[in-house]
């Protein structure tokens, strides 16, 4: 959390706002487009889907046209010889106008004990080799023979005679037929007359005749005056092939089954052997004609080509993409310049700031300077009788708070005695028999910081005695005592008291001047203790209290040393 609040302090926001949204503005948009056109090629795919099952479904429809008409031959003849049923298929033109189709032919009831008379009429009508046969597992109520299938090639002269009622899936067809009266579809079966060599899966359609030429009322009528069936085989390969050889642009695939789609059901395949790869849309259509039902599985093709707003999705992501990056980084660019320039200004201030602070302490260190020269210069001249001990005691003393201060500023300083430091700041006071100043106290050793810091201290009180306090005339005392307290293995705590004694009287000042200020804040905060300073009437008292590392005998310097 901390190193993302410093990056955010860094990081100007709103380029990241700018860079957000306008990636989900791109986003959206894109994802628009995408719908758009995406609804469109599914527009486009339908379209083409229901061309094709359109296709589909007219082809089937005018097949059972042509059933029909085939049954309304039989209505309306009592008896329509083999070349009457030849001459209405060449005239109908069965290969030519309907393609896909495999035959039209007709089946005849059998009545019950009529199978040899039937043989023996067809043979007599000079087809020799007619035989009826019926398929194995015979469990009809019926008998049904093909008398006739045109065109007559070798495959369909294999189908006469057969009896399809025989074969359930056919029969299922033929009696539905029957009973309703209409065209009806059967399901998968394989023809009569299909051989080895490429096989299909096929279908027949079957158009009732009934004896008057007229659908009968009733069920029950339909069923005793039914005379057979006019039919049409169709491979359904051939069929779907020749439905779709029409269609000129045919972006898919396609496969087709009777019912659900189950691979038991399919009757046909685009491209059998082949996965359907996921090129585009996939669209599952039905189809009823003639009581049956298709299942029509259409899947875009390698060839299929999506609409062109697909292509201007990458256009509009990639434009935005850049757009938004181009303005967030000109917006970035924006902010850190004038991040820099606030930046510029907050240092400038503290410069400022730090410069004036620096001044005002170098005026109050002058005038205290000056302060404690003065002092000097009046003690030195009331304790000389002559003049060559003024200009020696003066001048010793000079070089006592000139040592004080070197104590205080040295580069390199490893630390500092505390008494030495003590003594550097009162050494100029000190009488003839050191009558003035009392230093009583441990050996301890102060860090560099902690030295600098409560030598600024004790020279400020140092200079306060001097001004107003106990060093102002000849009979005033200072008393500096320190002692140490044990806290753990790794720290001491350490009480240094100031007291001056025998000065003028004292008053409480009537404000807080700097070097108060210095002492009781500054110092308090440099060196994490407490300071209580007491401006007692009969003189200054000074506690600091603060902690220090446990001192270990051999670190320290001799008194003197450092100077």
């Amino acid at each position: 959390m901390a190193s993302w609040a410093r990056l955010r302090g860094k990081v100007p926001g709103l380029p990241v706002l700018i860079l957000v949204l306008g990636l989900a503005a791109t986003a959206a948009g894109g994802l628009v487009i995408e719908r758009l056109a995406e609804a469109r090629d599914r527009q486009r795919f339908e379209s083409l889907v229901t061309q094709a099952n359109g296709a589909i479904a007219d082809r089937l429809a005018t097949y059972v046209a042509v059933l029909q008409a085939s049954a309304g031959l039989f209505a309306a003849s009592d008896q329509v010889t083999h070349e009457e049923f030849r001459a209405f298929a060449q005239r109908v033109e069965l290969t030519r106008r309907y393609p896909g189709i495999q035959g039209i032919g007709f089946s005849v009831r059998i009545p019950e004990g009529g199978a040899e008379a039937l043989q023996s009429e067809m043979r007599a009508a000079g087809r020799p080799d007619f035989t009826l046969r019926t398929p194995p597992g015979d469990g009809a109520d019926e008998r049904h023979a093909i008398l006739f299938l045109e065109p007559e090639d070798d495959r369909n002269r294999a189908a006469l005679g057969f009896d399809m009622y025989a074969e359930p899936v056919r029969r299922d067809a033929m009696a539905r037929a029957r009973d309703t009266g209409q065209a009806a579809m059967s399901g998968k079966v394989r023809l009569v007359q299909e051989t080895e060599e490429s096989p299909q899966a096929g279908f027949l359609i079957y158009e009732p005749v009934y004896a008057g030429g007229l659908v009968p009322a009733t069920v029950e009528a339909r069923r005793q005056n039914l005379i057979g069936f006019a039919y049409a085989p169709f491979r359904a390969g051939d069929l779907l092939q020749a439905v779709f050889d029409t269609i000129s642009h045919r972006p898919y695939r396609y496969a087709v089954y009777h019912g659900p789609v189950r691979p038991e059901n399919l009757l046909f395949r685009s491209d059998p052997g082949s996965s359907w790869g996921d090129f585009g849309p996939l669209e599952i259509r039905q189809i009823d004609v003639a009581g049956g039902s298709w299942t029509v599985v259409y899947r875009a093709g390698p060839d299929y080509v999506g609409s062109a707003a697909r292509q201007l999705i990458w256009v509009f992501v990639l434009g935005g993409c850049l757009a938004t990056g181009l303005v967030a980084a000109a917006t970035w660019r924006q902010g850190m310049a004038r991040l820099s320039a606030e930046r510029e200004v907050a240092a400038r201030k503290a410069i400022e700031a730090r410069q004036k602070l620096l001044l005002d302490e170098l005026n109050h260190r002058v005038k205290n300077t000056l302060a404690t020269v003065q002092s000097i210069a009046a003690q030195s001249l009331r304790e000389a009788s002559d003049v060559e001990s003024v200009r020696v005691n003066f001048e010793n003393r000079l070089i006592a708070l000139s040592q004080a201060h070197n104590l205080l500023t040295r580069d390199g300083w490893r630390g500092a005695n505390l008494a030495e430091l003590v003594l550097t700041e009162l050494r100029p006071y000190r009488g003839p028999a050191d009558e003035r100043i009392e230093m009583q106290g441990p050996a301890v050793w102060l860090a560099p910081n902690t030295a600098v810091a409560l030598g600024m201290a004790l020279h400020e009180l140092t200079t306060n005695a001097v001004k107003y306090g106990a060093l102002s005339d000849e009979k005033g005392r200072i008393a500096v005592e320190w002692e140490l307290a044990e806290l753990n293995a790794d720290a001491e705590r350490l009480t240094l008291r100031w007291r001056e004694m025998d000065g003028p009287p004292v008053s409480p000042p009537t404000r807080r001047g700097f070097g108060t200020r210095l002492i009781v804040g500054g110092l308090a905060h440099q060196l994490d203790g407490a300071v209580d300073l007491d401006f007692a009437p009969d003189g200054v008292r000074c506690t600091i209290r603060f902690d220090v590392p446990r001192q270990v005998a051999g670190d320290m310097l001799s008194v003197g040393a450092a100077a």
